[in-house]
């Protein structure tokens, strides 16, 4: 009974190790990536979405509800992306992660967003009035994205502050030097013109200097009329473009109606962690991303 009880104590304090460590939800696989990097073993971090997911749209799930419960830091995009489950998460989550504590930390709250709308009109569509929310693809916003989470990580988590910066140098050095290649890598993709279903991929355009003619969506987050498709024909045939890119939540309707209308080739990015079999952290995902477009 005595061994059983050394067991049992053993087995407890293992846990409560365990569990020790800061609890980080992301609200999207590339924050989880990121936080990954910055933590480290020091840390578990999981994400409320993954690769093949619209962000805009989940469902809160009870095993969603559980994570925000345990969380000790948050990371969400922001921008209103996650306008439509975020608040019901929170109303779920301890008070360390509310709004204005440490432990809430979204990430376009601190960055230079685009595509801030002039007027606000819910006629025009799903529109942002913080501007663009998909963010992370933007290179340079990875890298200011790093800091603000290693700051937050040292406040949760101070003993391990040292590790947390040492880890920020290290990706710092390694993105820089992948940012470096991406630039000299896509050069002659600079000028080039695309087609985007949603305005997904606004900030990867912006980096790579590539050109959108018009998006497949007549206003965002309303499917497409077929009167919008035909001007959209009309503007391929007298523009061609290098492809209609796509993310992996987009419907496949309109896409393939304006490929088989036009013959223009319709390429689908990985648009986060998880987008395509072999994205498994944020390197993978420029660097395929990049390698689509090219090829």
């Amino acid at each position: 009974m005595k061994l059983i009880t050394v067991f049992g104590l053993l087995f407890v304090l293992t846990l409560n190790t365990a569990q020790a460590k800061p609890f980080v939800l992301a609200c999207e696989p590339e924050w989880q990536s990121l936080a990954q990097e910055i933590g480290g073993e020091l840390i578990q971090a999981d994400s409320a979405t993954h690769g093949q997911q619209n962000p805009h749209f989940i469902r809160v799930k009870p095993s969603l509800m559980s994570k925000i419960r345990r969380a000790d830091l948050i990371v969400c995009s922001g921008a209103d992306l996650e306008v439509g489950w975020l608040p019901l998460l929170l109303r779920n989550g301890n008070a360390g992660v509310q709004v204005g504590k440490p432990g809430h930390l979204l990430i376009s709250d601190y960055v230079t967003n685009i595509e801030i709308p002039e007027t606000l009109d819910r006629s025009l569509g799903d529109i942002h009035p913080q501007g663009n929310p998909h963010i992370h693809l933007d290179p340079q916003i990875i890298l200011e994205a790093a800091a603000l989470i290693e700051a937050r990580l040292s406040l949760i988590d101070p003993d391990n502050t040292s590790s947390y910066r040492n880890n920020l140098e290290s990706f710092s050095a390694r993105w820089n030097a992948a940012l470096a290649n991406w630039r000299i890598t896509a050069e002659p993709l600079k000028g080039k013109n695309v087609i985007t279903y949603h305005k997904s991929f606004s900030y990867l355009l912006k980096f790579l200097e590539m050109n959108t003619l018009t998006s497949l969506e007549e206003r965002p987050g309303i499917p497409p009329s077929a009167r919008h498709l035909a001007t959209v024909a009309s503007i391929i045939e007298q523009t061609p473009p290098l492809a209609v890119i796509t993310s992996p939540y987009d419907p496949e309707g309109p896409n393939k109606w304006v490929a088989e209308k036009t013959g223009v080739r319709v390429l689908g990015l990985p648009y986060t962690i998880g987008g395509s079999p072999e994205v498994n952290d944020l390197f993978a995902l420029y660097d395929r991303t990049i390698e689509i477009l090219l090829n």
